[in-house]
C-alpha cells in the first residue's frame, strides 16, 4: 500500500483526534442503556510551517496521486505505529508562501476505521502524576432533567429524577506525555461514552461509581516536545 511521506517532517503543534459513536437510550427514571456503533476513527492534523519548494512538491505529489480524498488505502506512520486505511480529509490542499521560497501548509489525515481495542478498562479514572485530579481551570456542573409544558392555563412541570447529576472536566492544558497517554488510553478503552468507571470529586474526595465520558470525541494537542493538552468531561449518570 502507498505510504504518506515521512519527509518532510511535521512540526508542532499537532492535533490527534479519536472519535466514537455511542447511542444512548434514557428511561423514564433517567437510567441509561448505551451501545457502541463502531470501533472508532482516528485523525491527525499536521502542520508544516517552513516548507522548501521541494518539500512542498513532495506533499502535493502525494495528494495528486491520492486524487484528494478519494484514495483511502494509504498508510500513515505516527509514533512508531503504522495506521492503515487512511485518506485525506478534504479534496483541497492549500499551501501559502509567507516568505520567499518558504511555504506553510496544514493537512488532516483520517482513518476509515480502527482495529478494535484490546485490554481492560481501569475501574478508576487516572490521576495526574502530581496526584491532582486535573489542572485548573476546571469545570464542575450540576444538571437536572425537568419536563415543562406550557398551556393556556400556565406551565406544568415534573422531574424525571429528584437529585442533580455532576459533570467535571479533567486533564489540562499542560500535561506530560505520560499523563496525556493515560487519559487517551482511558478514553479509547471506554470507547467514548459507552463504558462506565469511577471518578473521585477533587473537592469533596467523594468517589462516584456511575460515571462515563460526556462526549464521544477526544483531542490530544501536541504543543511542543513533552507538553500536551488533553481535556475531557466526565458525566455522572443514574
Amino acid at each position: 500500500m502507498p505510504a504518506y511521506p515521512t519527509a518532510p517532517a511535521w512540526s508542532y503543534p499537532l492535533v490527534r483526534m479519536l472519535e466514537f459513536e455511542t447511542r444512548i437510550g434514557t428511561g423514564e427514571n433517567g437510567a441509561e442503556q448505551r451501545w457502541p456503533l463502531h470501533t472508532g476513527r482516528e485523525s491527525w492534523t499536521l502542520t508544516y510551517p517552513h516548507l522548501t519548494l521541494t518539500e512542498r512538491d513532495i506533499l502535493l505529489a502525494f495528494f495528486e496521486a491520492s486524487k484528494g480524498a478519494y484514495d483511502q488505502t494509504f498508510d500513515f506512520v505516527f509514533g512508531g505505529t503504522t495506521f492503515t486505511g487512511c485518506h485525506f480529509d478534504a479534496d483541497k490542499f492549500s499551501v501559502v508562501e509567507r516568505d520567499p521560497l518558504r511555504w506553510s501548509a496544514s493537512v488532516t489525515i483520517r482513518q476509515v476505521l480502527r482495529t478494535a481495542d484490546t485490554g481492560s478498562l481501569p475501574a478508576d479514572f487516572p490521576v495526574l502524576a502530581s496526584g491532582a485530579r486535573m489542572q485548573r481551570p476546571y469545570l464542575h456542573e450540576r444538571t437536572f432533567d425537568t419536563v415543562a409544558v406550557r398551556t393556556e392555563g400556565g406551565r406544568f412541570v415534573w422531574y424525571r429524577r429528584a437529585s442533580g447529576l455532576r459533570i467535571w472536566s479533567a486533564g489540562g492544558p499542560s500535561l506530560s506525555d505520560a499523563d496525556a497517554l493515560a487519559i487517551w488510553d482511558m478514553f479509547r478503552l471506554a470507547r467514548g461514552r459507552w463504558a462506565s468507571f469511577h471518578f473521585t470529586d477533587p473537592d469533596s474526595l467523594t468517589e462516584y461509581t456511575t460515571c462515563r465520558f460526556a462526549e464521544d470525541k477526544i483531542e490530544w494537542k501536541y504543543l511542543e516536545p513533552g507538553v500536551n493538552e488533553v481535556e475531557v468531561q466526565i458525566a455522572q449518570f443514574v
